[in-house]
């Protein structure tokens, strides 16, 4: 099919519930290589499993309007609609004109009732419309949205972000870092963790201007991005209460131990007295609440069409397992300074025994144990 509209054409998505038309990847490939930002207009079925979780996140939040920052083919508030919740409106927004004449025919074939479609640079969406809940899925970093998004959110309400730019959260572009997220940061060991916690900490500092706490509801990683739901709670002392939360994340270069601090100006390993790598600011509380996860195990069951169904509930459940811990070691570098060959994970678990895997990570555990212990698990775990 060709919209002529756009001079584009489409082929038929079926995703959850949903059925759209977008940019057919065979007419915007080159070289045998397709980027969805090469198409007219954007719409990527890498994030099939992000929309999955967000999906039901939603269903538990039950928000009675939603703002689609950067809706593009209009999938993912769609699939709110028909998979998650009735709201009382749908905010369908993007700049991009011919993402708003085939968003308005994708609305249209899937019934919904209840919307508006604006075509608007999404800050300034964000400025114009009040909701209970906001979601910003930019291609690259969430940074110059992060203040549109707290302002958007009625008080109480949630925000939802989606992050691809690994490289300045985890550490291996600086510069960008600082430049983005206001953050001094070191590749450290636990890198995947690490990015989370700063993206965090921006959220934190900017729904502090004004007078919001949060509260992290749901955030994972997976393959090349970070997606977290982050509710907004009122009040100053919310607020300060929340930055009290703000810290450094350190690793010793020497020993491998690693630790959160509200110290930003720790110079030496308090193990071993070697140089440290940090991080920060960066948020140091939990990174899901648990209460949030339960409910969201709960209610899997109802989400049984979806296709990510059995990766969904690993996940949710190693989330839950994981969440009563910090951050993760990665076995890897610590066994490579120890100068070992790496142990079975499972080995190691049954040795610390208040431990878990991460999702992190597949190298990497969470646990409660000191650090000398996990060294020593790591050595004699055969």
């Amino acid at each position: 099919m060709t919209l002529i509209a756009l001079g584009t054409k489409l082929y038929e998505v079926v995703e959850g519930k949903a059925k759209i038309l977008a940019p057919d990847p065979s007419a915007y490939s080159r070289e045998g290589k397709y980027d969805p930002s090469w198409a007219p207009v954007f719409y990527n079925p890498k994030m099939t499993f992000n929309r999955d979780a967000s999906v039901i996140a939603v269903s538990l939040l039950s928000p009675k309007s939603i703002l689609d920052s950067m809706s593009a083919t209009g999938i993912r508030g769609i699939r709110y609609n028909l998979e998650s919740v009735s709201p009382d409106e749908t905010i369908f927004n993007d700049k991009n004109p011919a993402a708003i004449t085939l968003l308005r025919i994708n609305v249209e074939r899937n019934g919904l009732k209840n919307y508006k479609i604006t075509q608007l640079d999404a800050n300034v969406a964000m400025h114009q419309f009040k909701v209970d809940f906001t979601d910003v899925d930019p291609f690259g970093s969430p940074s110059p949205f992060t203040l549109g998004a707290v302002a958007s959110t009625r008080r109480g309400g949630v925000i939802a972000l989606t992050a691809t730019d690994l490289a300045p959260l985890e550490g291996s572009s600086r510069a960008s870092c600082f430049r983005k997220y206001g953050v001094r940061t070191s590749k450290l060991s636990y890198s995947k963790e690490a990015g989370l916690r700063i993206l965090l900490g921006k959220v934190v500092r900017d729904a502090a201007l004004f007078e919001r706490g949060v509260v992290p509801l749901f955030s994972f990683y997976k393959e090349y991005y970070y997606r977290l739901f982050v509710k907004l709670e009122p009040g100053a002392k919310r607020a300060d209460k929340s930055l009290q939360e703000l810290g450094t994340m350190y690793e010793c270069t020497k020993c491998g131990y690693i630790f959160l601090d509200t110290d930003p100006c720790i110079r030496s390993c308090p193990l071993c007295g070697g140089s440290l790598l940090s991080s920060g600011p960066a948020w140091t509380g939990s990174i899901n609440d648990e209460v949030f996860l339960d409910k969201m195990r709960s209610v899997l069951e109802k989400f049984s069409y979806l296709k990510s169904y059995s990766e969904l509930s690993y996940l949710l459940n190693l989330l839950k397992n994981e969440n009563k811990y910090k951050l993760y070691y990665n076995l890897s570098v610590i066994a490579s300074k120890l100068r070992t060959n790496m142990r079975p994970i499972h080995k190691v678990l049954e040795c610390l025994g208040d431990a878990s895997r991460t999702h992190f990570n597949n190298v990497g555990i969470k646990t409660s144990r000191e650090f000398k212990e996990v060294v020593e698990c790591l050595k004699s775990s055969y």
